[in-house]
């Protein structure tokens, strides 16, 4: 998962809360939007915890 795809993944959810899926993945809404602004990098750490919160709401592996 890229930056650019989790962004994309949002744009097409509007409905779709980037600190409800944080919460729900453990992460706090400064981090993620620190990595939204591009200030910290998407790790695999942070893509474990997100993943199975996404694919709950539709995000499909590329």
């Amino acid at each position: 998962m890229t930056i650019e795809e989790l962004k994309q993944f949002f744009d097409e959810r509007p409905s779709l809360s980037v600190n409800g899926v944080g919460q729900e993945a453990g992460l706090s809404s400064s981090y993620l939007s620190k990595i939204f602004l591009e200030q910290r990098p998407l790790s695999q750490k942070t893509t474990g915890k997100l993943l199975p919160v996404l694919k709950k709401y539709g995000y499909a592996c590329k």
